[in-house]
Order: structure tokens, then sequence, then C-alpha cells
């Protein structure tokens, strides 16, 4: 009987093993990795510049629909300072964090969803974003950030 129960324990084994687990962080990461998106949309309503670019690594990149990849964390600050005084002023963003997958100990794939709006001149808009975040030194922070708009949500409106 004891061979049978080893043979059946080893056989569960190997079905097991051959369905990949899905990583998860601590509970306690993915807290803060949505902490981080929420500080951004926090900066984002104040039109801080500095304050959204803060949550971005030194060496982080980015790109935005219809603009230029904008590397490291000063080239992003003044990206948003530009665009809060120009195309963006006014706009309200409305941001969801839809998944966190968590791809190593320290570093995060982030699914996310926004709408911008704005009354005049007239915006309404609808996007993805694929984010990579890494901890280093214990804080989670952006490391590259890519943004798509999608059908439907347009733009300016004409």
């Amino acid at each position: 009987e004891r061979p049978v129960r080893a043979g059946l324990l080893a056989v569960a084994l190997l079905v097991l093993g051959a369905y990949p687990v899905r990583a998860q962080g601590p509970a306690s990461d993915e807290a803060a990795v949505r902490a981080h998106f929420a500080s951004f949309s926090e900066a984002w309503i104040k039109g801080d510049a500095k304050a959204v670019a803060e949550g971005f690594a030194e060496d982080a990149d980015l790109v935005r629909p219809g603009e230029p990849r904008v590397v490291g964390r000063a080239a992003i600050e003044t990206f948003y300072a530009r665009m809060f005084a120009g195309p963006l002023a006014g706009v309200a963003k409305t941001m969801k964090v839809e998944h966190v997958r968590f791809v190593g100990p320290e570093v995060a794939v982030v699914d996310s969803s926004y709408t911008l709006d704005r009354e005049q001149p007239a915006m309404k808009a609808r996007g993805a974003s694929v984010t990579l975040l890494a901890k280093r030194a214990g804080v989670w922070t952006t490391v590259a950030s890519r943004s798509y708009r999608l059908p439907g949500g347009g733009g300016p409106a004409r």
C-alpha cells in the first residue's frame, strides 16, 4: 500500500507542477503598488509635474500617445510641466488599476485604464497603460510606462 501512495503522491506532484501558478507578491506590495498609482492621480489632479515625476526612477522612460519617448526623471518632469500648461491643461484624468502582476519579488507589471475629459476646449479620450515598476530601496517606483489611446475616445473634439 505504501508504494502505491508514494506513486500517487509523485504523480500528483508532477501534475500540479505542470500547471503554472500565478506569481503573487505579498498583499502589502500590491497595496503599495496601488498607492503609487493613487499618488500619481493626486499629482495629476493638482497639475503638479514635480510630484508626478517623483514617482519615476531616475532612469525611467515613458511613451505617451503622439509623443516621443521621454527618458529620465528630470525630462519626465519637464514633459508633464509642458503638458499641464498646454494640451492637458484642465483635463481631468480618471485612472483604474486593472491588474498587478508580480514577475519577481521586486518587479511588477501593471495594466491600467484611463479616461481624459475636459469641457473647453472639449476633449474626451480613453486609453490603457502598461507600467513596469521596480522596488528600489524598499519603494515601488515606475521604471517604464507605455500608454495607448483606445478607439472610441478620440481626443480633442472637432
